[in-house]
């Protein structure tokens, strides 16, 4: 019966609708490193008093520590237009659909310091998971918006060896950012 109401779905031009993919457990982003590639890198600063905009590339690279229940941390450094690289350290959530909510404060914190949020989605691409995410930053001096499919590296890989826009591997582009952080119990 299934079979011919499909059937008859399709010849009258009737669109089924297309299963949701499968929901995922996302316990296995505990450990692992993302990073902008080249085709990402291009960001955006907006400056209201002259209510110009200028590009420049936006490297930015996480190391997620941990993970519990739908939320993951850990450590990220931002090189934009090539300047020395800013620590950050990162919250976000992942629904079980994929959804992602970023959370970034510099690191170390001081009070005052401006805090930059993102959403996104966990997207597959080439058989591989993205994450798809959208960020913004800034104040009444300037505002930074950038976009991005981050991709995972991992050791061994070309994009661990030589992080795109700023040439360095990740462990010497990390490395001031993950001197003595803290550990989150579990």
């Amino acid at each position: 019966m299934k079979a011919l109401l499909v059937t008859a779905a399709l010849a009258l031009g009737t669109v089924i609708p297309a299963v949701a993919e499968t929901v995922t457990d996302w316990r296995w982003l505990e450990g692992t490193t993302w990073y902008v590639p080249t085709s990402g890198l291009p960001a955006y600063v907006y400056t209201p008093l002259t209510n110009t905009l200028i590009s420049g590339p936006d490297q930015t690279v996480y190391t997620i520590t941990g993970y519990r229940n739908g939320y993951f941390w850990g450590r990220t450094a931002t090189s934009f237009n090539n300047e020395p690289a800013t620590c950050k350290s990162l919250v976000g959530s992942v629904t079980p659909e994929g959804k992602v909510y970023l959370t970034f404060t510099n690191w170390p914190y001081t009070l005052g310091d401006i805090w930059t949020i993102g959403i996104g989605n966990m997207v597959k691409k080439n058989r591989e998971w993205t994450m798809v995410n959208q960020m913004s930053t800034g104040g009444t001096v300037a505002q930074v918006g950038h976009w991005a499919y981050m991709l995972r590296t991992r050791q061994g890989q070309s994009s661990w060896n030589s992080l795109p826009g700023v040439n360095m591997s990740v462990p010497n582009f990390m490395q001031p950012c993950l001197a003595s952080a803290p550990t989150v119990s579990q």
